[in-house]
């Protein structure tokens, strides 16, 4: 994990992906939403991330579980949205991507806790064993 302000840059791209998707409901792009493993945030989730946040202490563990749900069902309710506007149910559509923004804000919540808390919490890289 590049350590300086890591967790602001899976902020930033988390914003990024929001915005895309509302231009897509828009009209006004033709992005496609992603499953919850192929954004960056998710590939770190499901690959180095545990490994990294327990370096950083049970504080940051917590953290990092507390991101996996909310960062899923945001992924999920992004191809929700755009489902029901494809079919054209607009109030499905709404409802949808109102769920998107409350999930965003919980994520972007706990990205900022992460981030306040790597600055604290000296990072402790586990040592191989050798043999």
């Amino acid at each position: 994990m590049e350590k300086k302000a890591f967790f602001l840059k899976r902020l930033n791209d988390h914003v990024q992906y929001l915005r895309r998707m509302k231009g897509r409901l828009d009209g006004a792009n033709q992005f496609e939403p992603t499953t919850c493993r192929m954004c960056v945030l998710g590939d770190w989730l499901y690959g180095e991330g545990q490994r990294e946040a327990n370096e950083y202490g049970e504080a940051m563990l917590v953290l990092f579980n507390a991101l996996l749900v909310p960062h899923e069902r945001f992924h999920q309710a992004s191809e929700e949205a755009l489902r029901c506007q494809q079919v054209g149910d607009e109030v499905g559509m709404q409802r949808a991507f109102t769920e998107v923004h409350t999930l965003s804000n919980t994520l972007v919540t706990i990205l900022l806790q992460m981030d306040g808390l790597s600055g604290k919490v000296k990072y402790q890289p586990a040592i191989a064993e050798c043999s």
